[in-house]
């Protein structure tokens, strides 16, 4: 099982395809599995690399040492030890807050920035309630996630049924353990140089649209692009237009 050592933990990784580098961080709900749809889109021509967030899954940690720092640490280590000099990042909410981390603090390894459905940690001082409630919880179910999902992904069962399988692994986290994830201010985001892309599911509630949309003017070069019939999670619920979205941008930024 490949891992790399990071701060007393493990970090699981998985690889597939060559070319330009992609790291795909996942959200809260998920682990490196939940990016299936994602890897067997663009291993053919680019780099895939996934993992596991310390605690999530085959990363086992002392949950104490989750914090916004540490995930940027983990994710520099992977790319280090397998000598990815940039990578195009792709984050899925908690993902967001590892992704702009690293680019704020390694901007070199960065050849692109994707947030979707997450501020990335940025201010944000009315919290949905959806989010609020999120946030609030205790355990690990995906329960929360699952409602956050749009009207037409709650009458696939099957899909659902997905989620929650892939969500099981993830036998060490605890909802709680997010409470303290910090991200930077806006000010710091006047130096980044590289592109990024928010993408937005249309029936989010957790980082609506508009929120998101708030935060683009705050970047040097970037934008936002919508999911229609996709909620809190697009890459899963509508892989197909979340993955054109997605290639269109790296094939830009590349």
């Amino acid at each position: 099982m490949p891992t790399v050592r990071s701060n007393d933990a493990d970090i699981y990784y998985e690889e597939a395809g060559s070319g330009d580098a992609i790291l795909f961080a996942h959200g809260a709900g998920g682990n490196a599995a939940i990016w299936f749809e994602q890897v067997a889109e663009f291993a053919d021509r680019y780099r895939c690399v996934t993992f596991d967030h310390r605690v999530f899954a085959r990363s086992p940690a002392d949950p104490t040492t989750i914090s916004t720092p540490q995930f940027c640490d983990d994710a520099l280590a992977i790319l280090d030890a397998l000598d990815i000099e940039r990578a195009h990042l792709v984050g899925q909410s908690m993902g967001g807050f590892t992704c702009l981390r690293l680019l704020l603090d390694h901007p070199d390894r960065v050849a692109s920035l994707t947030l979707s459905c997450t501020s990335g940690g940025l201010p944000n001082p009315d919290p949905s309630p959806a989010m609020r409630g999120l946030t609030s919880s205790s355990g690990r179910a995906t329960s929360g996630v699952i409602g956050t999902m749009s009207a037409r992904t709650a009458q696939d069962p099957v899909r659902l049924q997905l989620y929650e399988a892939i969500n099981a692994f993830n036998t060490g986290f605890s909802w709680e353990y997010l409470r303290g994830l910090r991200g930077p201010d806006l000010a710091d985001l006047a130096a980044i140089v590289c592109p990024v892309l928010f993408i937005s599911g249309a029936e989010d509630p957790l980082f609506p649209s508009d929120l998101l949309a708030s935060y683009v003017p705050h970047f040097p070069n970037a934008r936002l692009e919508i999911v229609s019939d996709a909620g809190h999670s697009p890459y899963f619920e509508q892989p197909q237009a979340f993955n054109t979205v997605l290639q269109t941008f790296i094939e830009s930024a590349s």
